[in-house]
């Protein structure tokens, strides 16, 4: 099945609520696919036992993905994810860099990916702290404005 979150592994056994309740949270999750291998997600970890809230990671082979649409689990070889919010490429990359930042700096990572909702304020501190060149900056904020336009 393709969506616009990529192409999703046909859906096995749905896990039990009970399984879900337990399973900790991929916050702004990106599905990778290797040309070879299998694939994985990465984002943000909530709730996992063994990773620290607002750690950025991925996760092990994923053996099953729900085909609904957006998902709202995933199964990897070593555990169940819930899926959170799902965050378009370029605003995911925003998100990425002024998280990383705000952790160089030690300074509170917010309630969401990149230190809370306000993509804006995101970028305007990606700029005061230039960690790479002007124009990737540019080409990011340029696609994330693009992505904002197609919103529905």
């Amino acid at each position: 099945m393709n969506t616009r979150y990529g192409r999703i592994m046909e859906m096995t056994e749905a896990p039990s609520e009970v399984e879900l309740v337990g399973a900790p949270i991929l916050e702004g999750w990106l599905l990778e696919q290797p040309s070879e291998g299998k694939p994985w997600l990465y984002g943000w970890f909530i709730g996992h036992p063994e990773i620290e809230d607002g750690d950025h990671g991925d996760t092990s082979a994923l053996v099953a993905m729900d085909t609904s649409n957006p998902p709202t689990w995933a199964r990897t070889e070593n555990h169940l994810y819930r899926l959170g919010t799902w965050y378009p490429p370029a605003e995911r990359e925003i998100r990425y860099w002024s998280q990383k930042l705000r952790r160089r700096h030690r300074m509170p990572l917010g309630d969401a990916p990149g230190g809370g909702n306000n993509v804006e304020e995101m970028i305007a501190f990606i700029q005061s702290e230039k960690p790479f060149r002007e124009q990737k900056l540019a080409r990011m904020v340029s696609a994330y404005r693009a992505e904002q336009e197609r919103q529905p």
